[in-house]
């Protein structure tokens, strides 16, 4: 085995557990109280960012660009949750969260372009634009906060799912190519 098939495989892997990680984490974060979920909530956005780098990564080192650029900006947008978090209990947090939407809608088109990518994926990654759009317009036409921050978690749920369909499809395509060598 290769230097460049072993890094893959570990890349693949590692992007998965990244994934799994955080969405199993992200889901389960209210069972906590307040101040753990806080803190919850930045491991699991430090994770998710993680996974993103991974397959921006594998991605670009294969060249597929676009869908590399893509996963670069959503672990921007990733970034931005996780800085919102710092300001949260300030009128300015809100804003700061709504802003992602911005980073969030380029990416997932951007990740489109991965050609392998079955349609039924890409279709879910931009549907993941929708709940973000709707939070982003409930912030800026001064909805109730509440509102906003069910739009909100139906986003952040909707990319984890997301990205379990991407950590599963990469060992998929993985464990297909590898038995195509064998």
């Amino acid at each position: 085995m290769s230097h460049h098939e072993k890094t893959d495989k570990q890349v693949v892997i590692s992007q998965l557990i990244c994934f799994l990680l955080a969405s199993v984490i992200g889901f389960m974060a209210d069972l906590f109280g307040k101040e753990g979920r806080e803190v919850i909530y930045k491991f699991v956005d430090a994770i998710f960012i993680t996974g993103t780098i991974l397959v921006a990564m594998k991605l670009a080192r294969e060249g597929w660009d676009m869908a590399a650029g893509g996963y670069t900006l959503l672990s921007i947008a990733w970034g931005v949750f996780f800085l919102a978090k710092d300001f949260q209990e300030q009128t300015v947090g809100v804003d700061i969260l709504a802003s992602s939407f911005y980073f969030l809608l380029p990416s997932m088109i951007l990740i489109a372009f991965y050609t392998p990518f079955p349609l039924y994926v890409k279709a879910i990654g931009l549907l993941t634009i929708v709940p973000s759009l709707i939070g982003l317009i409930f912030i800026k036409t001064d909805a109730a906060k509440a509102d906003y921050l069910l739009w909100r978690k139906i986003s952040y749920q909707a990319v984890h799912i997301t990205s379990l369909c991407w950590g599963f499809f990469f060992l998929w395509q993985y464990r297909k190519a590898t038995k195509k060598v064998e």
